[in-house]
């Protein structure tokens, strides 16, 4: 069997040899070089045309986000890493790609390692990197999340879902348009994303979007989203509901 290859992008000397012994070890992995600086690491790549990258999120010269711009298409798989978990933890998951936060031990980078080699003929990361790419440019651009199922990915924006409702161990969202998806997610793992981004659990199996309530009837304790759909809400939740509707005034 071929080996699959890589190019690793980092800035740290001691990085740079901490993963390359971890790759040489794995031995199913041949690394085709190494670069710390943007254009050159971009030009080699595109001479070398490896299987997948290892890319640190700040460089010499700027940043991995810098680093992806340059590309029209992107056709490698891609292993975040990076020290600083602020730049990673909601833009990464948003996008549905996997990072390292920094120091990451061997049997992490092996793990991703395998990943990488089990999907490399898969779909390529286009979407998902430019869904990240989106979430990192403009702040005042609606969020952007990627929803994906057996049948295909889905780049959803955010403010576009009217709730989403448990269903076990699988989730489904309603849009604004009427479409639902059905993802293979528990709602824990959205609630725990979306939270800051105007979503709330009013129930344990549905978390909706706070800009889509169009009333609260208190008595029956449902909220009604634009108008047509009611969500029952927990008497644990309620008093915080209230709380924010009453922050609107």
């Amino acid at each position: 069997m071929n080996k699959i290859s890589c190019f690793i992008v980092e800035d740290d000397p001691q990085a740079l040899e901490y993963v390359s012994s971890i790759i040489q070890n794995y031995g199913e992995i041949r690394i085709l070089g190494n670069s710390d600086k943007i254009n050159e690491a971009y030009t080699l790549i595109k001479k070398l045309q490896p299987d997948f990258i290892i890319l640190d999120i700040f460089l010499t010269d700027g940043t991995a986000f810098d680093f992806l711009t340059l590309f029209d298409e992107i056709n490698f798989k891609i292993i975040f890493t990076t020290s600083y978990a602020k730049y990673a933890i909601d833009a990464f998951k948003f996008s549905a790609l996997d990072y390292l936060l920094k120091p990451y031990e061997e049997k992490e980078m092996i793990l991703a390692l395998k990943k990488v080699s089990e999907n490399i003929h898969k779909q390529n990361q286009q979407q998902q990197i430019h869904t990240l790419l989106h979430n990192l440019s403009d702040k005042n651009e609606p969020k952007k999340i990627i929803l994906k199922n057996a049948d295909a990915i889905h780049i959803v924006k955010t403010e576009d879902i009217l709730y989403a409702k448990s269903d076990n161990n699988y989730t489904t969202f309603l849009l604004y348009s009427g479409k639902e998806i059905l993802v293979s997610k528990p709602l824990k793992s959205f609630d725990e994303q979306l939270t800051t981004y105007n979503f709330f659990r009013v129930h344990q199996s549905f978390l909706i979007n706070l800009i889509h309530i169009s009333s609260f009837n208190k008595r029956e304790e449902v909220i009604i989203l634009n108008e047509i759909h009611t969500i029952p809400v927990a008497q644990s939740r309620k008093r915080l509901l209230i709380e924010y509707i009453n922050k609107l005034n």
